[in-house]
C-alpha cells in the first residue's frame, strides 16, 4: 500500500515536470485548459508504472 501511495506522489511530480518541460503536446480536448489537465494526467499515467517499479524495489531494499 505504501508503494502505491509513494508511486502516485512520485509519478505526479515527474508528470508535472514533464508537462513543464514539454508542454501540452497531446491534443486530447478542444478546450485548452481541459487539454492541459488531461496532458498532465496522461503524463502521470505514463510515468506511474516506471515509478512503481523504482519505489517497489527501493522499499524492498530497506
Amino acid at each position: 500500500m505504501h508503494a502505491v501511495v509513494l508511486s502516485l506522489i512520485l509519478s505526479f511530480i515527474i508528470g508535472a515536470a514533464i508537462w513543464l518541460t514539454l508542454g501540452p503536446r497531446l491534443k486530447l480536448n478542444e478546450d485548452s485548459r481541459q487539454n492541459e489537465i488531461l496532458n498532465v494526467l496522461a503524463y502521470l499515467a505514463i510515468a506511474f508504472p516506471f515509478c512503481f517499479v523504482i519505489v517497489f524495489f527501493a522499499i524492498e531494499r530497506l
